[in-house]
């Protein structure tokens, strides 16, 4: 029969944080580094995609609420990042390797030629950060979209275009951006539908146009593939 002295217990010791490790795990900011990907796009076989290294970023979300100093909160940790300069960025797409550096900023874009003709739809891609020894550190991945061949294309704006924004005014812009997030932000009335038609425009359902969406930011041109069946 075991008795109670027979027992092991084992005794798993949580690490210990300092206060800064606190702060962040609180504020929900890391400081290890990430190789962020952005959707790309492509056609025949040309492809396009960029991204930004960060030492500093924000986790993602894990709830989104409509409160004001929750969105408050969380607009203020979107813009507490730290780039990364002259970072060796190796991207991976199937047999093929190519470098870059990053800029001033951590932004870097890579646009660049294949041999085969990929399917239409989405395809996975990696990236990877280098360390000064050329030994990967970090890994982003991403997607980019081929889309079908159509006879039309689209590239629209977001803000005031798609989304309401009110650019024009500042006290509602700032009202607009503290007490909405990303799931609660209203597009104008019949834009959706009406996007939806232009994107089976002279095609169909299976093989939409493609539909871009546009926008500026720090100076950086983002267009972003739009999934209007989603």
């Amino acid at each position: 029969m075991q008795t109670r002295q027979d027992k092991k217990t084992i005794i798993l010791n949580k690490p210990v944080l300092n206060l800064k490790q606190k702060l962040m795990q609180w504020l929900r900011l890391s400081n290890v580094p990430i190789v962020k990907l952005y959707h790309g796009y492509g056609f025949n076989q040309k492809l396009f995609i960029q991204g930004h290294v960060f030492a500093l970023s924000a986790m993602p979300r894990k709830k989104h609420r409509n409160k004001f100093l929750v969105n408050l909160f969380s607009l203020i940790r979107l813009f507490t990042v730290k780039p990364i300069a002259n970072a060796h960025v190796q991207l991976h797409w199937k047999e093929m390797i190519i470098d870059t550096e990053t800029d001033e900023d951590g932004f870097f874009k890579f646009e660049f030629t294949i041999q085969d003709h990929p399917l239409n739809g989405w395809h996975e891609i990696m990236a990877n950060l280098l360390n000064a020894n050329g030994k990967s550190i970090s890994t982003g991945n991403g997607f980019i979209y081929i889309p079908h061949v159509t006879q039309f294309g689209f590239i629209s704006d977001i803000d005031d275009t798609f989304l309401i924004s009110h650019s024009s005014t500042i006290l509602k812009r700032l009202q607009v951006l503290f007490t909405n997030n990303a799931h609660s932000r209203k597009p104008f009335e019949g834009v959706v539908e009406h996007y939806k038609l232009l994107a089976e425009g002279h095609t169909n359902t299976d093989e939409p146009n493609p539909f871009f969406m546009f926008r500026a930011v720090n100076g950086i041109c983002m267009i972003i593939w739009l999934n209007l069946h989603a």
